[in-house]
Formats: structure tokens, C-alpha cells, sequence
């Protein structure tokens, strides 16, 4: 609670409007309590389900604008390390106590060895290590679809629960509002559609802003990104064969990293493995 009052306040200093105002805080030892601005509208992901192309073009125009300005603001041109594989450890235990059967261990083939998960994790951290991001921005922290307000009649877009938020790799972000997305238990195949269609335009977007900001990496540390958000996200979802959609993904995103020769040419992004 302390700290999302912080990471509020500093949001205003950011970007006033952004995030909700705090009306009161009260702290006492081991407790504390905040009180902070309600804010009306919708989440983006309720926008996407349930409004009309016209107001969807509005929630994406006004989303891309406030994500642009605050990269903007807060852009910082030196290199960043990233940590998304030790973000996918941390988590490890909270996956097996939910899902226990979807750590895999090292196994063999005749001549074929397939690598357990830790294997995989160790591989793509030292991959990891020797592509840092080239700039970092402030970022939300949990970029999940539900976090951000959007307002139709005001024409404005909030953010809300951002104790996570820092200075950090714009993929971060990025990687999460696209699996948030994708992990809605939403199996309608007309809505499905809308989903994808999400998942498609946000996926676009920040390749451009990855173009236009000579980032040569993005791609090798979305695909990392990617596989902690897949892995990690399963640990919320119940249906088995959802959840094992999430790990397979995460699995074969890290294999790929791990097999493919960085020295022969531009990685080839799986951008198929962001639609269901």
C-alpha cells in the first residue's frame, strides 16, 4: 500500500491525470489504509470485447498517445539489463504449486536431447545477459489490460495499480499487455477474434516504436519477455489445457533463443505463437 501511494505520486510528477489522485493515507505499524480517486470508465480489455470499431479506434488512438508521450518523457539512452528470466525463477514455485506437472526435467532420445525448464532458464539468462536493452523508460509494472481506464466520454485513459512501476525495459510492458490478451479465458470464436485482433495491433505498435528507435534487439528480448509472461501467467488459469497452451508457448519461445546462431543474421520472431 505504502508503495503505491509512492509510485502514484510520482506518476503525477510524470504525467498529471495519469493516475488516480490519493484523497488519504493512513499508516500504523504492520497495517495501513489508502483511500484514492475513483475513476469511470472501462478497462481496455472490456473496451475490446464489448464496444464498437469506432470506440475502440478512440481507446487505441488515446493509448498509443499516452504511452508514446510518457516513453517520451522518460526515456533514458543508456544501456539497461534486464531480468526476465530471473522474473520467470522467482516465480518457478508458484507455477508448480498450482500446475506441478509442468516442470519438465532434461530427457533424451537417441541421439536428441530435449533440455528440462531450469536448463532452458539458465541457457536464455546468459543469453539474456549480452543483450541489454538499448534505452529504458518508466514503465506501468503490471501493464496487464486491467489496469488501464478508459474513459470514452472525457476522452481520457488512466492507470491504476502501480506499485510495480519503475525505470525499466519498455518490454517489460510490452510483453505483458500482449499476454494479458492472449490469457483471457474468452473462447467465443467471434471474440476470440476481437482478442487476436488486440494482441495483432499492440504487437505492431511496438515494433514500430522499436524501428523508429533503433532497437536491433527487440524482438530477441520480446521473445524472453514473452516466455516469462506465458509461463508465469499460467499459475491463474485453471483450465489445464489453457494453462498448458501458456507453458508449451513459453517452452518454445526459450528454445528458440537457445537454438538459434545470433551470429548469422536477423532472429526470426514466431509472431504466430501471439494468437489462439
Amino acid at each position: 500500500i505504502t508503495e503505491e501511494r509512492e509510485r502514484i505520486l510520482e506518476w503525477h510528477d510524470i504525467m498529471p491525470g495519469l493516475a488516480p489522485q490519493v484523497f488519504g493515507f493512513n499508516q500504523k505499524e504492520n497495517t495501513a489504509s489508502l483511500l484514492v480517486e475513483f475513476l469511470p470508465g472501462c478497462t481496455i480489455d472490456q473496451v475490446a470485447l464489448t464496444e464498437t470499431e469506432d470506440t475502440i479506434r478512440q481507446m487505441l488512438n488515446l493509448f498509443e498517445t499516452t504511452i508514446l508521450e510518457t516513453w517520451s518523457i522518460t526515456k533514458t539512452d543508456e544501456p539497461f539489463a534486464t531480468n526476465y528470466m530471473k522474473q520467470l525463477e522467482d516465480r518457478f514455485s508458484a507455477v508448480n504449486n498450482v500446475h506441478p506437472y509442468f516442470t519438465r526435467n532434461s530427457q533424451g532420445i537417441g541421439a536428441l536431447n530435449v533440455n528440462s525448464t531450469q536448463d532452458l532458464i539458465d541457457r536464455c539468462k546468459e543469453i539474456e545477459s549480452k543483450y541489454p536493452a538499448p534505452f529504458s523508460v518508466r514503465i506501468h509494472g503490471d501493464f496487464n489490460a486491467n489496469n488501464i481506464i478508459f474513459n470514452a466520454e472525457h476522452r481520457r485513459i488512466n492507470y491504476i495499480d502501480l506499485h510495480r512501476s519503475r525505470q525499466m525495459d519498455y518490454i517489460q510492458d510490452a510483453s505483458v499487455l500482449l499476454v494479458s490478451f492472449f490469457r483471457l479465458p474468452v473462447f467465443e470464436e467471434s471474440l476470440r477474434r476481437r482478442l487476436n485482433k488486440m494482441v495483432q495491433h499492440f504487437f505492431q505498435f511496438f515494433n514500430e516504436f522499436a524501428e523508429q528507435n533503433r532497437d536491433d534487439t527487440f524482438l530477441i528480448r520480446l521473445s524472453l519477455a514473452l516466455a516469462r509472461s506465458f509461463f508465469t501467467s499460467s499459475r491463474f488459469e485453471l483450465k489445464l489445457s489453457f494453462a498448458k497452451e501458456m507453458v508449451f508457448r513459453s517452452n518454445y519461445l526459450m528454445e528458440r533463443v537457445v537454438k538459434y546462431n545470433f551470429a548469422e543474421g536477423t532472429y526470426q520472431f514466431p509472431s504466430d505463437i501471439l494468437y489462439y
